[in-house]
């Protein structure tokens, strides 16, 4: 694994759980599951955003499918 892979899965990494922890603090003081569900969509973007998962699912330069 290259080193800037590896420190982007790092901070990626770091950022999420940051993010999570403090969803988590937030419901609890207010009470609520309001903070929870506003960053539901961050595991998502963080699976889409690594590097080469765009490249798996397009076709070859043939034009024709399967």
């Amino acid at each position: 694994m290259r080193p800037y892979k590896r420190w982007f899965y790092l901070v990626m990494g770091l950022v999420a759980a940051f993010i999570a922890v403090s969803s988590i603090v937030q419901a609890i003081n207010e009470g609520s599951w309001g903070p929870i569900v506003s960053v539901a969509w961050l595991p998502a973007v963080i699976v889409a955003s690594r590097p080469g998962v765009g490249r798996r699912c397009l076709r070859g330069r043939s034009g024709r499918l399967g």
